[in-house]
Parts: structure tokens; sequence; C-alpha cells
């Protein structure tokens, strides 16, 4: 099979499997490869030399790695256009559910206080809402942190997406091609919520019961529930693609990323490496959870065994989490 050939002069394209837009090497005119480019939007970037500045300078300003510029070596960064679609998506969810409240009371016996526990069982329902705008990268192949990131740096900072036709002819970097629909970003989306109008099911229930039992400072714990939902507003943008750079730099024969939105350069993720302060942070907590815990557990040893039993346990695996740190030879930074 040919490969494509540019619409205006006719050369070669160089093409991959993703390639969403190519641009003539030898007239420099972007050719759209899928799809309409008038429906889909991108934002901007800034130019490859203002990103090795802005990592440059990000570099400098980090304690662990500023001392440490003369042995470290960059790259020249890579630009890659993520497609992502931003859901609108409301849910509502009417619900019945058990809840058993705990408080305490204070009661007379031959003239003596007494504090009691008591529990009461009530069933409560309610109707909660959840709206939200969800970001969904159109890609099957994930990009993990980098790409959660990105998304929700472009939501903190709003810069504006303009028409594809107009970013692609000043842009060096790859378009990666969607590889989801519509319809499918859209149910994504609201999987990804449910979790949440669960977690909201659940206070709203906890509140109905408080207020029910007349003791708004109880602990509640929901028994049971029912949860019927409904999509009330379910509406997905124009694929939109965001810039994101990743530019590798090498210390001590080792090779780490950044991360950084092309439209302002902010470095949203950055592997570094794990320096002997920061095993030694680890080494400090995990002895401090030991201890803490440790002691507690010994201290409560012939009051009480099971709850003596829970603090040693405890102790060791708070130990065994913060001792991780001292073996790992890179962290992530957002």
């Amino acid at each position: 099979m040919d490969s494509p050939r540019c619409s205006y002069c006719g050369a070669p394209l160089e093409v991959t499997p993703d390639s969403v837009v190519a641009v003539c090497r030898y007239c420099g005119r972007p050719n759209f490869l899928l799809g309409n480019p008038a429906e889909v939007l991108a934002v901007p970037t800034l130019s490859s030399s203002e990103i090795v500045k802005k990592a440059v300078e990000r570099t400098k300003k980090d304690l662990n790695l500023r001392w440490r510029m003369s042995a470290i070596n960059f790259t020249s960064p890579d630009l890659y256009y993520l497609p992502f679609y931003f859901v609108d998506v409301s849910l509502n969810a009417d619900y019945r559910a058990t809840v058993a409240v705990t408080y305490t009371k204070t009661v007379y016996v031959r003239g003596q206080p007494r504090t009691e526990t008591v529990t009461k069982v009530v069933k409560v329902a309610g109707r909660v809402s959840l709206s939200d705008v969800v970001a969904v990268l159109a890609r099957r192949a994930p990009w993990g942190l980098s790409a959660d990131a990105l998304a929700k740096h472009f939501f903190d900072t709003a810069p504006e997406p303009k028409p594809l036709t107009d970013v692609a002819a000043q842009s060096p970097g790859t378009f990666l091609a969607a590889e989801i629909t519509p319809e499918r970003a859209k149910a994504k989306a609201v999987r990804s919520l449910i979790p949440r109008l669960l977690a909201r099911v659940e206070e709203d229930a906890a509140a109905r019961a408080r207020e029910a039992v007349g003791v708004l400072t109880a602990a509640a714990s929901v028994l049971d529930k029912t949860v019927d939902y409904e999509v009330a507003r379910l509406e997905a943008s124009r694929l939109t693609y965001l810039p994101l750079w990743v530019m590798t730099y090498l210390y001590n024969g080792s090779h780490y990323r950044y991360y950084l939105a092309g439209w302002d350069g902010k470095v949203v993720v950055a592997e570094e490496p794990a320096f002997a302060e920061h095993r030694a942070a680890s080494l400090l907590g995990a002895m401090a959870a030991g201890g803490v815990l440790g002691g507690l557990g010994y201290a409560l040893y012939h009051a009480d065994l099971f709850a003596s039993t829970v603090a040693l346990t405890a102790g060791a695996v708070f130990s065994y989490l913060a001792a991780g740190g001292l073996l790992r030879s890179r962290r992530v930074e957002k």
C-alpha cells in the first residue's frame, strides 16, 4: 500500500498507525488523515525552547536537584497531543438505607451518674445529586498519572482551545488518534462518578439518621442500602487535544522524565532520583511508626491483649510502608 502524499506538493508523508496529522517536511503543509478536522479542537503549545527553559527553571527550584545541576544532562523534549473528551455529567439517586446510630448518654443509678452506649437502628430515605465535568482520555493505552495530571491542570488553568487546523499548522508534535467514541467516553464518565455518588448517599443517609434520633454528633454506619440512579445530563465536548511535553534527563547513568503541560510549561509530573536524604526520611519514618505503635502495644499488653496485638501489627505495617522508600531508586512528584 502506497504511503500517503502531501495534498499540496505531493511529497510522501511520514506517518504511523496513530497519525492524525502529518506535516509535510518539504512544504510544511499539515495534512489531516482521519476525520473532519473542523470538528476537533486543540490547545496551542509553547515552543520547544520555552519548554526546555521551564524544565531547567523547575530543576533549579527543586531543593534536591539544584545542587546537582552540573551532573544533569537534558535531552530535546518530545511533544504529544493527547485526545480528550470532557463529559458534563449530572446524576440523581433515590435511596433507602438502614443505619446504625451509636451515641453515649448519661444515666443516674441510685443518684450516681453512669455513661451508657446506645445503638439505634433507623430506616431513612432520600435523594442526592452529583454534577461534574469528567476528562476522559480517548485512548485505550493508558498514560497513567501524566494524563490525569495534565487534565487536572487543564481544569485549573482553563487555556482556550482553538480549531485543530490552526494549531496543527504551527505544532511540531504528534497528534495521537482517538480510539474511543464519544458514547463510550460518556459511559466511562458515568462509571467514574458512581463511587462518589454512593459515598454521597452514605453521607446523606448518616445525616438523616442522626437527625432522626436527635443526636447530631452520634456515630452512624450504613448497614444496608438500595440505590436507584438516573442520568439527568450527559454531554460530551468536541474531541480536544492537550499538548504534553515529555523531557528526559540523565543523572548518574539513569534516565528520568518531566511531563509538562504545553500551554504554560508547568511540570505536572516529575520523575526524580531518590537521594540519600529521601532514604533518611524513610528510615526516620519507619523508626517513628514502629516505635510509637510498638510502645503503645507494649503498654496495652496487660490491660487489653486484643488492642495490644492490633497496635503491634499496625506498627509493623506502618514501618514496612515507611521503609519502602529505602528501596526505591526513583520517586514521582506532582
